[in-house]
């Protein structure tokens, strides 16, 4: 009676359907032994490699702030000619980046010969993975044809490691922890571009379409206002049970604020786009429902009595038609891609440094990762990333359709809010949308097989939780 008593409580600590391999699948059985027998063999045999140390559960000062680093950008920081780094101009904000990606790079190198030297896989890579890294392939390619080459190797060093940084980030400490440093990284930065607001407005504050006086928040020298919110908001009220806390509160207050004065419409679109799947998918998670009800009440009634502010006091609804001549500049950079260079393209990064500014100069970037990489790598790079995003589109509304959990609501949402994001301005090789967009190509794979699978996020995520003697 008493070791059947024990069994139970064993099995309840450490479940029988173990994974094993990196791929998830159950623990292998010793064939011809008795089923009760062989559940029980397999459970006493996974159960000492299953992690106790909380090294595997927490991640590492090093790793901990490397990540952050990496998420914020670094920030720039100061005013620069966009034409200093084509010319190899060099200032301590560029040794800052040097040095920081580097070290970035070397946590990776670090992980990778650990592995080797422990003969175990190097990567759990799976089709979004390898099309990812065959994408960031391509664009080194174009290195020798770009105009500005060190500065080309640099963007695409940086996406590579965003890459397999996060990935091994992720296999390593969990994609909980990965999501939890991706919370408190958008967390530190919207309170430096709040605190940036008062002590050092030169920073953050720009004038409007309509108002050459500073009045919207933009912060692209710290990180770009609008986007570091939303993603701010959907990871904070997914990720908190119970939101009617003061340090919930808050930081909510703190995110909505900033969210409003960035003037962004694409942020508003993805804050109104996530509170609407809230209303469809109705999750397990009533502080989340009651939320974005109150909110739909209260936009409602706002409505109703034309309490609400007009945007358009501040931009231009004529842009809307050609997003802000986006349309146009998109147009001119196909042009220009076909026309000099189709296959591997004329560089990353030449399309915000060279080609953007010709067409419009107060455009600045081009306003969209789908057309960097298509000036940076060619049209092969472009059906790589294409299909990339359209395969992991696919996992994200599977998962959404199939679970109502709160997180797989939040990994849904945070890259759904990535691409929008990345196809309207932002880039994928730094910064807080490129980690998010990162950290989806690698554990989105996993939650669509658990989908598949009805299995737990953790059962699917099984390799993340074993000690480095199971993979030998």
């Amino acid at each position: 009676m008493l070791s059947h008593v024990s069994r139970l409580r064993r099995d309840a600590i450490f479940p029988r359907a173990v994974p094993n391999s990196w791929n998830g699948d159950e623990a292998t059985q010793p064939q011809g032994a008795h089923p009760a027998r062989r559940g029980h063999a397999a459970t006493e045999q996974t159960s000492s490699c299953i992690v106790q140390d909380p090294l595997y559960k927490r991640p590492t000062f090093t790793a901990a702030a490397l990540f952050l680093l990496i998420l914020s950008g670094p920030p720039r920081i100061r005013i620069r000619d966009p034409e200093a780094s084509l010319h190899g101009d060099i200032d301590w904000v560029v040794i800052l980046h040097v040095i920081i990606w580097g070290l970035a790079g070397l946590w990776v190198l670090l992980q990778i010969c650990k592995r080797l030297h422990a003969k175990r896989p190097l990567l759990g890579l799976r089709l979004p993975q390898i099309l990812g890294l065959g994408a960031v392939i391509g664009l080194a390619v174009s290195i020798p044809a770009s105009v500005a080459p060190f500065l080309t190797a640099f963007k695409v060093y940086q996406m590579l490691v965003s890459l397999l940084f996060t990935q091994l980030f992720v296999e390593r400490f969990g994609y909980k922890s990965c999501l939890k440093n991706i919370f408190w990284g958008t967390s530190l930065l919207c309170g430096a571009i709040a605190v940036c607001a008062f002590l050092a407005p030169d920073l953050v504050w720009i004038g409007s379409d309509f108002n050459p006086d500073p009045s919207r928040l933009r912060g692209d020298l710290i990180a770009p206002t609008g986007s570091v919110a939303a993603i701010g908001i959907i990871l904070l009220l997914t990720g908190v049970r119970k939101i009617w806390r003061v340090l919930p509160v808050a930081l909510l207050g703190l995110f909505l604020g900033l969210l409003v004065l960035s003037l962004m419409r694409t942020a508003y679109l993805v804050i109104l786009g996530f509170f609407v799947l809230v209303l469809i998918k109705r999750p397990n998670a009533k502080s989340l429902n009651r939320l974005a009800y109150l909110a739909g009440a209260l936009a409602l009634t706002f409505y109703a009595y034309n309490w609400m502010p007009h945007l358009s006091e501040y931009r231009d609804p004529q842009t809307l038609s050609s997003l802000s001549d986006r349309i146009g500049l998109w147009r001119y950079l196909s042009d220009i891609t076909l026309t000099h260079s189709p296959w591997i393209g004329l560089g990353y990064y030449s399309a915000s440094r060279i080609y953007g500014p010709e067409y419009n100069p107060g455009l600045g970037t081009a306003h969209s990762m789908f057309f960097e990489i298509l000036l940076g790598g060619g049209v092969l790079s472009f059906v790589l990333f294409t299909a990339l995003c359209l395969l992991l589109s696919v996992y994200a509304a599977y998962v959404l359709y199939k679970k109502r959990d709160r997180l797989s609501l939040t990994i849904a949402s945070l890259f759904f809010a990535s691409l929008i994001f990345g196809s309207m301005g932002d880039e994928i090789d730094s910064g807080p949308v490129a980690i998010c967009f990162w950290y989806s190509v690698v554990v989105l794979p996993w939650f669509y097989r658990s989908s598949m699978r009805k299995l737990r996020p953790d059962e699917s995520f099984g390799q993340l939780r074993v000690t480095p003697e199971c993979l030998g």
